[in-house]
């Protein structure tokens, strides 16, 4: 499935390559909307500024005396663009429109092309007006960092079919024209289309009128260009993609080959597990930001977060690591410790970046310990001990900061706010401390490694104290659950309120009483003790990250397996509401399933997650399940590929032993089905591996290109091997 059509023409779309970033309505126009800029976050994007507004194409049929602004009948979605078809919204003029559009990967600029087609049995004159707004304005949050939008868009015609603009006080281009015949051009700060949008710019009409005999058809190209650093450069850009227009396309659609073939899943008969698998690594690509000066990375989500997030990532970017783009990894992993060390220097991993490198917020507990953690599991698929040792010290200050300062009470729970942002509960939450026992047991790792052998028993002795001390804190015998946070009654006593009136809002009534029945059981105000405040799906932590006991985590995960906790998309944000599922929880919830050994359990949850699937965007699954929220979300590559590569094909890499390890976990439905994983990457060597149980037996057959180490365990059986080719049979 290379392409997905679409019911819903008012639902936006994104296009995207790793400079430029487009978001329209799927009708083809460009509605105002947004929240972080108000009515602004649409348009074309040169992160960190806006270029434009919108284009629309005006057919006029003087013969007729028909005049339409062309609205799209069909959108089409394909992984490196989209298609736009004009009929039945042309009215009587007998024409039909195809619309084609992309952002060259790697280009500071968007390619439009039109195709006019005549199927008319008579000659047809039409006028054209093809029209655009600039709207030179800089990214969310710029304001708080002295950078400011100038007051208006200077535009300077640079020949009738070229215009390019400025901002009045910064060194902001964008350059629009077009290979329309003809050489009418029209520009005024009061030129609109058909959607009156916000903003200071001014709009450029482009006009022409021609003639199409029967069955004729002609294509003519709009062309945008941008720079936020100089006019010469828009210029390069705009010669650039003006004159090579065609081979961009090709070298585009090649690229997304490319992704395809990389970590491809082919599961017998699971024909929308495997289109998926393939559209959210496309998606993933969408989401990739890169901004001169400042860095490359994956941005959380578009529309409404694209820019870069450390709590995001430590999620998508284990799915990633699994899908094999690497170099994402590291180039994504060193933006954020770069900008952690400028604006932090304690090893505090900061939360939100914009693409103009300010920093909205220094960053929550959770990300701090999860960051360090993932470093670990970095070097478990790439290998590289030198990029290991460029972020020890990184990760020791990180951990320092977590148990130093975020720690006053010194009992190994880091406080603050994890990664629900919940007013009134910015204590020692789960996520924070299952994340911290995870940290310290990588640096052990990495210090082992590094050969720093005093840190090393320094973290194991650490290590030893943390992992028991967290699972005793967060486990509730009464609930056969862990626990949202750990407090003392006196310290949630002043937050009552806050925390009640929170939860009433979300729709929970009788709440206060709830809560109020809980602080009645605790009799000593000065005790820690677990508190299961809202039943968030952060409490399946301990399981996603494998440190329950067996014993608990398979009762926690049991008593989470019904309607409190799983709604018909996936699992909820939190039970107690029964309300809000994302693509997040559903996907932690199927890892922390699977570690556990319940394979059926969590592809029922990724199955329910599937169903969301082209809802809203075809080709995405929403942040928010099913329709709402971000339409494309980098988290959820961490939901698809983690469960599917880590657990159900069992893939456990160790790159720097040469070594990889499969221990599948596969679905009861998957019994007597092949299931093939080509071209998947644990440092540079990349292999394929094709499973398929009958009986109670595994069958494998594994590549093996530089004769590594593999081991297959399967029911309690182990077979290790370095042949190039193994055929296996337990």
């Amino acid at each position: 499935m290379t392409s997905i059509k679409s019911k819903h023409p008012m639902n936006l779309y994104l296009n995207a390559g790793e400079y430029v970033k487009v978001t329209g309505a799927q009708d083809g126009y460009f509605p105002d909307f947004g929240h972080h800029v108000p009515n602004e976050m649409g348009g074309i994007w040169l992160h960190p500024i806006k270029l434009l507004d919108g284009f629309w194409l005006k057919v006029s049929d003087s013969t007729r005396n028909i005049s339409v602004w062309s609205r799209a009948d069909e959108f089409e979605n394909h992984s490196w663009g989209s298609q736009f078809r004009y009929d039945h919204g042309l009215g009587h003029i007998p024409i039909s429109i195809t619309r084609t559009q992309f952002a060259p990967e790697l280009e500071k600029g968007f390619i439009v092309k039109y195709e006019v087609f005549n199927y008319s049995t008579t000659e047809t004159t039409l006028d054209l007006n093809l029209l655009a707004r600039t709207d030179l304005r800089p990214v969310w949050f710029s304001e708080e960092i002295g950078i400011k939008e100038g007051f208006e868009d200077h535009a300077d015609i640079l020949s009738p079919r070229k215009l390019i603009a400025k901002d009045s006080d910064n060194e902001w281009y964008t350059i629009v024209g077009t290979d329309m015949t003809g050489d009418k051009i029209e520009t005024n700060r009061n030129l609109y289309g058909p959607e009156f949008t916000s903003g200071n710019g001014i709009g450029v009409s482009f006009q022409a009128s021609i003639t199409l005999a029967p069955n004729e058809r002609i294509t003519f190209n709009l062309f945008i260009a941008g720079s936020y650093t100089s006019r010469e450069d828009c210029l390069e850009t705009y010669e650039t993609i003006s004159k090579h227009a065609n081979k961009l396309m090709d070298e585009k659609i090649a690229f997304y080959q490319q992704i395809a073939s990389q970590t491809d899943v082919e599961i017998e008969g699971e024909t929308k597990l495997n289109d998926v698998f393939k559209w959210v690594k496309w998606n993933n690509q969408w989401l990739v930001q890169n901004v001169d000066g400042i860095g490359r990375g994956l941005t959380a989500g578009s529309p409404t977060y694209p820019w870069w997030f450390g709590c995001d990532n430590t999620y998508s970017l284990q799915g990633v690591l699994a899908t094999g783009d690497h170099e994402l990894v590291m180039d994504t992993i060193k933006l954020l410790r770069d900008k952690s060390r400028e604006v932090n220097g304690n090893g505090r991993i900061v939360h939100e970046i914009t693409t103009m490198g300010a920093v909205a917020n220094p960053g929550n507990t959770q990300e701090t310990a999860h960051f360090i953690a993932f470093i670990w599991e970095m070097y478990k698929w790439l290998g590289d001990k030198q990029l290991l040792s460029e972020y020890y010290e990184d990760c020791i200050q990180g951990l320092d900061w977590l148990l130093g300062e975020m720690d006053p009470d010194g009992d190994l729970l880091p406080s603050g706010y994890g990664i629900i942002e919940i007013a009134g509960l910015n204590m020692e939450l789960i996520d924070s401390a299952v994340y911290t026992v995870k940290a310290v047991e990588a640096l052990m790792k990495i210090s082992l490694v590094l050969g720093d052998h005093q840190n090393h028993q320094k973290y194991k002795a650490l290590y030893e104290r943390i992992l028991p001390h967290v699972e005793e804190m967060y486990w509730s015998e009464k609930h056969s659950l862990y626990c949202d946070a750990v407090a003392a009654k006196k310290d949630i006593a002043p937050n009552i309120d806050i925390i009640t009136s929170r939860m009433e809002s979300g729709g929970v009534s009788g709440y206060r009483d709830y809560l109020q029945n809980m602080m009645d059981e605790e009799a000593d105000a000065d005790k820690d003790r677990g508190w299961l405040f809202n039943k968030s799906w952060v409490i399946l932590t301990p399981m996603e990250a494998g440190i329950s006991s067996p014993e608990r985590g398979r009762l926690a995960l049991e008593q989470m397996r019904n309607e409190d906790y799983i709604g018909e998309y996936g699992t909820y944000l939190a039970g107690i509401y029964k309300q809000g599922i994302m693509t997040i929880s559903t996907g932690v919830h199927a890892v922390a399933e699977a570690t556990y050994g319940n394979g059926d359990a969590a592809l029922s949850l990724l199955e329910k997650m599937l169903k969301t699937f082209s809802m809203v965007l075809p080709g995405s699954m929403n942040e928010m399940s099913p329709d709402y929220g971000c339409n494309v979300q980098a988290w959820t590559i961490y939901a698809m590929a983690v469960p599917v590569i880590k657990h159900f094909f069992g893939v456990q890499p160790e790159a720097y032993n040469k070594s990889v390890q499969i221990q599948p976990v596969i679905p009861s439905n998957w019994e007597g089905k092949e299931m093939k994983l080509r071209n998947f990457k644990v440092g540079d060597t990349s292999f394929n591996i094709q499973l398929k149980t009958e009986a109670g037996r595994l069958n494998v057959l594994m590549d093996n290109p530089d004769e590594w180490n593999l081991t297959v365990s399967w029911n309690g059986k182990e077979i290790n091997s370095s042949e190039k080719l193994i055929q296996l049979e337990m």
